[in-house]
């Protein structure tokens, strides 16, 4: 650019004009290695991607608690294609098994005769169309289907039209199939907001989200955050592990008693892995580090029956460089970790608190992987609302968050109506503790709440589980 603009605009002897030229080929060619075209080639190139319509996810977890479930899908090309472009969706059972070869699962495929494509799948975009028409996928329930398997639903985008590419994933998508029909559950209406509920759990009872009911008898809270674990360097066998503190260890050690019943009820119950104060850390994890300790975390949700993990990058110190575990602090090695354990555990959830290193408007491609892909959703500190990160979308954000013990964040019926008009698919409350219902208003804020998001009231609890107790004694 400098060279073009000297000619143009500079009136440079000739002399001066080759010495330019010298002096910038000696500084920027290398004889004989060839010259990355990759930008190039990407800006170029008419990439094809398949995703659900509504998450932006190619990877959507699907709770079918009626005989039919109807999602809509989209095909998107990178650029104006100029010229017409056929597709082709359809059910590739054969990508099954790559599927769980990639992510070390062994989900059953969902048979494709349960599922039926709008228009047999077949479109043609036009030179001037970037997206197809939204394209309905129906599922219907089939005979001897087990409410704690997960089946497959593996979709594909084929083209005829030369010069549209794929990445090793982007032509692919999957739904993963969980039979709730004859479950209870939390649904408050068809893309209606959820809530999140962090439990404080060094003080209270999580069995407390139980009594949380609205007129209709729903569950007011659809997730249950245990805080939390951690996330800690082990000098002895080298390596980077969850450790858990009495509290959590009790609730793991009795989970029959405390956190499935939840679950039952309904809810997702996720473990908060938070630092604690030594050199290991949510963001500040080796890209090694990172998958091995991914690893931990899958091994760790499923032993437990647990639905996802929360990330909350506090109370770390700096990293040992020198130690192949660790890296940097930063939202790279945060993006990383997140990509890394949503790869591992496709079936779960891998959400974020916002704080530290870790900010969801921060998250950075992975992998060619965008943070919408990996990270289901992200909850601000107390008093904002969490921001998208690229390829995220509001629905996967909390509009509020609300620390319920020192009263930060607007818990008002007007805040809540106006979150959930703009998009925002989550509300977050945090340190629910029965002791402090009536002195802190706790269970009023919470009917605020569920006024604005629900159009509904919210029943003030009667009963109470104290610490470490299946009784259920009255308020």
């Amino acid at each position: 650019m400098n060279i073009i603009n000297n000619i143009r605009y500079s009136s440079l002897s000739l002399a001066m004009l080759a010495a330019t030229v010298l002096t910038s080929c000696d500084e920027n060619i290398e004889i004989g290695k060839a010259v990355d075209e990759s930008p190039y080639i990407a800006s170029t190139q008419l990439n094809g991607l398949l995703v659900d319509e509504t998450t932006n996810k190619n990877n959507s977890v699907i709770e079918l608690r009626e005989n039919e479930y109807s999602t809509n899908v989209v095909f998107r090309l990178s650029k104006l294609p100029q010229k017409g472009v056929d597709v082709k969706i359809a059910v590739d059972e054969s990508y099954a098994a790559t599927y769980n070869a990639v992510h070390e699962t062994d989900f059953e495929v969902f048979p494709a005769a349960n599922v039926k494509i709008a228009y047999n799948g077949t479109f043609v975009l036009a030179p001037d169309d970037k997206v197809t028409p939204s394209v309905k996928v129906t599922l219907t329930a089939f005979e001897g289907m087990k409410e704690d398997h997960t089946y497959i639903v593996p979709l594909t985008a084929t083209t005829t039209t030369e010069g549209v590419t794929f990445s090793a994933t982007s032509s692919h998508m999957v739904l993963l199939v969980k039979d709730y029909r004859n479950k209870p559950n939390t649904h408050k209406g068809e893309n209606a907001m959820q809530t999140v509920l962090y439990f404080e759990v060094n003080d209270v009872n999580p069995l407390n989200a139980l009594e949380f009911l609205t007129e209709s008898g729903k569950c007011f809270f659809d997730h249950v955050v245990l805080f939390a674990a951690n996330i800690n360097w082990d000098p002895e066998k080298k390596r980077v592990y969850v450790s858990n503190n009495e509290n959590v260890q009790f609730l793991l050690d009795n989970n029959d008693k405390y956190l499935q019943p939840l679950r039952k009820a309904g809810m997702k119950v996720i473990i908060s892995i938070l630092g604690n104060h030594d050199e290991s850390g949510p963001a500040q994890l080796s890209d090694m580090g990172a998958r091995e300790f991914a690893r931990e975390v899958a091994a760790y949700c499923r032993a437990y029956n647990l639905d996802g993990v929360a990330f909350d990058d506090e109370y770390t110190n700096s990293p040992d460089l020198n130690n192949p575990w660790l890296g940097n602090h930063s939202a790279y090695a945060g993006s990383r970790l997140m990509y890394e354990c949503k790869k591992a555990m496709p079936e779960k959830i891998v959400s974020l608190y916002n704080l530290g290193a870790m900010f969801s408007q921060n998250l950075q491609v992975i992998d060619g992987i965008e943070p919408g892909q990996y990270c289901d959703y992200a909850v601000a500190d107390y008093g904002g609302a969490a921001a998208p990160g690229k390829g995220m979308t509001l629905k996967q954000c909390a509009g509020m968050s609300i620390e319920l013990n020192i009263g930060r964040g607007s818990a008002s019926e007007e805040t809540a109506r106006m979150r959930k008009s703009s998009g925002y698919g989550y509300y977050m409350f945090f340190a629910l503790d029965p002791s402090k219902y009536s002195s802190k208003s706790q269970v009023s804020k919470c009917q605020s709440v569920c006024r604005g998001l629900y159009d509904e009231e919210l029943i003030y609890p009667t009963h109470f589980y104290e610490k470490n107790s299946t009784e259920r004694k009255a308020l």
